[in-house]
């Protein structure tokens, strides 16, 4: 892909996830400091559309990212440190520094942690035991409200996590599955963030965040390195 529609695609999907409206081209040639004139970004855009990073919902509407555009989106940003969270960054740290703390509880807690910095659901699995947060959060999201069928898929999926969750790959860096790229729940319209974690005594876990395929990569990835960087060194 050319430099000129990488950067319109990047545009595009980051106007989404803010928005979770389709975005024009009047928009982009409005918002964003573009050197390319509107028509430049409508004939991007239909190239885009024409190779299936995009699509075009209503004939007079905008154009929404497709999973192959969120893919192309996520391989360009992942590795980009992400902004240091400030104040944020703290509240993780209070959170998970409970030295003392049953190995269970501070994993309640990195779940807890993971649905409140992203605004999905979080959750943190042992051996044993699967915790998660969040669910109210991913049933506020307007694509959740607009399609009540892909809630009670979601809701699914969260009645059977114990047995679910153990068909997530076992993974050890941070891995993105978009929509139907994952692993469960495919047809539920949502994407995880996934991560391995191993704490001092060997015992062995994952980190998820799952959200919609609109949810912010770039900061859920940093958000879930951050936690399971903490947890290895607090629990």
């Amino acid at each position: 892909m050319n430099p000129r529609l990488e950067t319109i695609l990047e545009a595009i999907i980051r106007e989404y996830i803010e928005t979770a409206e389709p975005v024009g081209s009047l928009t982009l040639s409005e918002k964003y400091d573009f050197s390319y004139s509107p028509a430049t970004i409508r004939a991007c855009m239909v190239i885009l559309d024409e190779q299936g990073y995009l699509y075009q919902p209503h004939t007079s509407a905008g154009r929404v990212p497709t999973e192959k555009g969120y893919r192309y989106f996520v391989d360009l940003v992942e590795g980009n440190q992400e902004p240091s969270f400030g104040r944020e960054e703290k509240m993780i740290q209070r959170r998970l520094a409970q030295r003392n703390a049953r190995l269970e509880r501070v994993a309640d807690l990195a779940a807890l942690t993971l649905a409140d910095m992203t605004g999905n659901v979080g959750i943190v699995g042992l051996s044993d035991s699967v915790f998660s947060h969040g669910l109210p959060n991913l049933f506020r999201q307007p694509e959740f409200i607009i399609d009540p069928g892909s809630v009670l898929k979601v809701a699914e999926i969260l009645d059977n996590l114990d047995a679910l969750i153990r068909e997530i790959p076992q993974v050890e860096n941070t891995t993105v599955y978009i929509g139907s790229e994952s692993p469960i729940g495919k047809s539920s319209g949502c994407s995880l963030v996934v991560s391995g974690f191993e704490i001092p005594d060997e015992t062995e876990g994952y980190l998820v965040v799952m959200g919609p395929t609109r949810m912010f990569y770039p900061r859920t990835i940093a958000i879930v390195e951050e936690v399971k960087h903490l947890l290895e060194m607090t629990a």
